[in-house]
């Protein structure tokens, strides 16, 4: 008997080990590279009612070659209840020109409302996809004005939260915003440390 019993408790204590290890592993899912130096300051700034969605990865293939690297540089802004990520191609430039995509959150209905006014434009080309069950999102690929350069912007509301991700590129990348959009939806969200 106190075979049996001992079997059991290791049995447990192993299936218990292989749970822990499966939920600590999607714990630890971290978004691409290029957001990693900003987490600290992404959750120290985080109001305690949001959460930030960043994809695990970014279709730098998509983006247009505004020089020879492609290297992109990241700003975390706050504004109106909305945390966002802009990356530019060039450090401290922050015009639209060096402007290469945007990824955010936000508490605000103004957001969304933004978001929907945007996709109704006659140039937005805009149409609905799921990207997860129950989650209904907007991609639009908008190509308004002569610069040749479209701005392609996905968004969606998840948990009460708008979310947004948009970068520039002259070709058409649905597939890959809607990669980016599953991601984001999809990977545990980065939380507030206040």
């Amino acid at each position: 008997m106190k075979r049996s019993s001992l079997f059991s408790l290791m049995t447990s204590l192993a299936i218990l080990s292989v749970g822990t290890l499966t939920r600590n592993q999607s714990a630890m899912a971290e978004p691409a590279s290029i957001f990693r130096p900003l987490l600290r300051d992404i959750q120290a700034q985080l109001p305690r009612d949001m959460v930030m969605r960043l994809p695990a990865s970014i279709p730098y293939r998509s983006l247009p070659p505004a020089n020879s690297n492609n290297t992109l540089y990241p700003y975390l802004y706050s504004k109106n209840g909305e945390l966002g990520i802009t990356l530019y191609y060039f450090p401290g430039c922050r015009a639209n020109s060096c402007f290469a995509g945007e990824f955010s959150a936000s508490n605000s209905d103004t957001r969304m409302a933004e978001l929907e006014k945007q996709a109704k434009w006659p140039c937005a080309n805009a149409v609905s996809v799921n990207i997860k069950p129950r989650i209904k999102c907007v991609y639009t690929n908008i190509r308004c004005g002569g610069s040749g350069d479209g701005s392609q912007t996905i968004f969606w509301k998840q948990n009460g939260l708008t979310f947004s991700a948009q970068l520039r590129a002259a070709d058409n990348i649905k597939q890959e915003m809607l990669e980016i959009a599953t991601s984001m939806a999809n990977e545990p969200p980065i939380k507030s440390v206040r």
